[in-house]
């Protein structure tokens, strides 16, 4: 019977029973504060927002949370937090360790995002294609879309490898330490890379780019070339390289990647390869509309 190892953003199934030992992945950020205060809304509008930040939060920190944590992130009273926690269990959207009175989301929550996800017009343009593209490579595949702090993982096509290295639909990418987040800075917002800048570089591994120098360069070659890859650079061991995906005015609106360990898709990947994953992206793309200019 197949074992996953959960490391947070980066998934590892070992068919075979082969461990890894891979430091857990960055949980994506979080305010840790409740937006709705108790003035500024009814007493039931406020119950049912506050209720939805708790679930919001649970979800983000893809691991069980104690009642006193969530107190301490929302300023608030052990007390409340419990009563909304047992509305959330009730309604199947969390589950309670009895033995360790820890939270955490439930299978019910997962499906949900799972439908809401293969409702956007990406994912569903995108799927047949990255099933495609899986298939032809052997590596795990995903269609990611923008979101102001990072790229968020819509879709996920894992490998049939012995080992599956993929990245889990709702993981949050940051944009300097990712190849769906290199593509956005290169094909996204203009503004969108000086604002990274701007809020700091973060060392996930010591081979990260860092350099605000470095970055553009990088961002500038990937321009260029209509790829990039990101190796070793949010989890050491690890390499995804990734296109961009256009709507029908020629937006970008996403990118497909393909992910696997350093091994199977090296610091410079092969030719065969790119040209695989830029095809399965004019695809996506024309499934949206776009007619790439001759």
């Amino acid at each position: 019977m197949n074992r996953r190892i959960d490391t947070g953003d980066i998934v590892h199934t070992p068919k075979k029973s082969k461990a890894i030992d891979v430091p857990d992945a960055k949980p994506a950020p979080f305010d840790g504060r409740p937006r709705v205060t108790e003035a500024g809304k009814g007493g039931s509008i406020q119950a049912v927002e506050f209720a939805l930040e708790i679930l919001e939060y649970v979800a983000r920190c893809q691991t069980s949370v104690g009642v006193s944590e969530m107190a301490r992130a929302f300023t608030t009273t052990k007390s409340r937090i419990h009563r909304h926690l047992q509305t959330l269990v009730s309604a199947g959207y969390l589950m309670r360790n009895e033995e360790t009175e820890r939270y955490s989301i439930s299978a019910r929550l997962m499906a949900l995002g799972q439908a809401v996800s293969e409702s956007f017009e990406l994912a569903t343009s995108a799927r047949e294609v990255a099933r495609e593209l899986r298939d032809q490579t052997g590596h795990a595949v995903a269609i990611s879309q923008p979101e102001r702090d990072g790229v968020r993982i819509l879709l996920v096509m894992p490998s049939r490898s012995n080992i599956e290295i993929f990245v889990k639909p709702g993981s949050l990418m940051e944009y300097h330490a990712s190849a769906q987040g290199k593509v956005t800075l290169a094909f996204g917002d203009e503004l969108l890379l000086p604002r990274v800048i701007s809020e700091g570089l973060p060392m996930r591994t010591p081979y990260t780019i860092s350099e605000p120098a470095r970055l553009r360069q990088e961002v500038e070659a990937v321009r260029k070339r209509r790829w990039a890859t990101g190796p070793n650079e949010s989890m050491v061991g690890l390499n995804a390289v990734a296109a961009p995906i256009f709507d029908a005015l020629g937006d970008y609106v996403g990118a497909i990647a393909m992910t696997d360990s350093i091994q199977h898709i090296p610091e410079t990947p092969p030719t065969n390869l790119i040209e695989s994953l830029l095809a399965a992206a004019d695809k996506v793309s024309a499934n949206l509309g776009y007619r790439r200019k001759s």
